[in-house]
């Protein structure tokens, strides 16, 4: 999705037009380029995540379309959920060092789309609770 300040309906903010809900957490991953799966990149940090994709640091730049294969550990699932997609974005933090990566899902698996689902929700949920 291209910002664009024109295309946003007054009133209403880039939050409320997102296609789908999105959870701020700080879960564990390893990821790679599909093309180069024995070069992993171990452990880091996701910042967001949603049904449609995620945001996550890296400590280098990809560009645009990347194809990459991620492995998500989170305290609440016993197993990995593996991840497709690609690529949308790499936004730099600290020049040469950490860049905050934003990936697309494709092709994600029912179990995938499952689990993040009910993740999503159980966070939701928990945070509306602790709002009452």
């Amino acid at each position: 999705m291209v910002y664009n300040p024109s295309n946003i309906p007054s009133g209403n903010s880039f939050e409320e037009r997102r296609r789908y809900k999105r959870i701020n957490k700080n879960f564990i991953l390893s990821y790679f380029i599909k093309n180069l799966p024995e070069k992993r990149f171990e452990i880091t940090q996701l910042k967001n995540i949603s049904l449609g994709g995620m945001c996550f640091i890296t400590s280098q730049a990809f560009e645009p379309g990347t194809e990459m294969g991620i492995e998500l550990k989170t305290p609440y699932m016993s197993d990995v959920t593996y991840l497709e997609g690609r690529i949308l974005q790499s936004h730099v933090k600290v020049k040469n060092m950490i860049y905050e990566t934003r990936f697309e899902f494709e092709h994600i698996q029912p179990q995938a789309e499952f689990l993040i689902s009910k993740l999503i929700e159980f966070f939701m949920k928990e945070e509306k609770n602790r709002n009452e």
